[in-house]
């Protein structure tokens, strides 16, 4: 299966998140986001198949790492979910501008998020 990271900032929600996949059989590891370089460098040592994250976030806003992320020559073939409750086709847009695969609104259940990753490693470039 897959290499997941999950970056949130709410450590329920990345138990959560890790348990539904984990119960997919598929690696995850978790980091916490406590700026957008970390997060990157996290990423650059893991090099997972997919992130997945929260959009808003205290020192990592989503939009931001989404574009940091998408423009990283390092990161090339790493496909994007961000999980958000803000419903909003304005931000959506945005994001799928920026390269994220998938937005998956919360609350998202764990039939959804098999779902949005299985949509988005099929997507992989």
């Amino acid at each position: 299966m897959a290499k997941i990271v999950i970056v949130d900032d709410s450590r329920l929600a990345r138990t959560f998140t890790a348990s539904c996949l984990k119960k997919l059989d598929h690696e995850v590891e978790v980091a916490e986001p406590t700026s957008i370089f970390d997060v990157v460098k996290v990423l650059k040592e893991l090099r997972p198949d997919l992130l997945i994250m929260d959009f808003l976030m205290p020192n990592c806003p989503g939009t931001s790492l989404a574009k940091v992320v998408g423009e990283d020559s390092d990161l090339k073939g790493m496909r994007t979910i961000v999980l958000t409750a803000h419903h909003d086709e304005e931000v959506v847009a945005r994001l799928k501008n920026l390269g994220v695969a998938v937005v998956l609104f919360k609350p998202a259940d764990p039939e959804a998020l098999g779902r949005a990753v299985a949509d988005a490693l099929a997507t992989r470039t």
